[in-house]
């Protein structure tokens, strides 16, 4: 992952001001980034935000669907 902090990009976050914000920390380096608003971001962690929403996305969409079929009976 190259780190330019110098190269910002503009982005918001999924969800709502009220929302908790995503919470991460990056070699020794933490953030904090408010959601429903427009922040200036490195590109890294922008790149890097939009990569575990979307893997957190995934894995409660499994997890849902392995939930689903759990409840289904059993047909013998």
């Amino acid at each position: 992952m190259e780190k330019d902090l110098n190269c910002l990009t503009e982005t918001v976050l999924a969800g709502s001001p009220a929302d908790r914000p995503w919470e991460g920390c990056i070699n020794s380096v933490n953030y904090r980034v408010p959601r429903g608003v427009k922040v200036s971001l490195p590109r890294f962690l922008a790149e890097h935000i939009e990569r575990t929403e979307a893997e957190k996305r995934t894995a409660e969409e499994n997890a849902a669907r392995l939930a689903s079929k759990s409840r289904t009976p059993i047909i013998l």
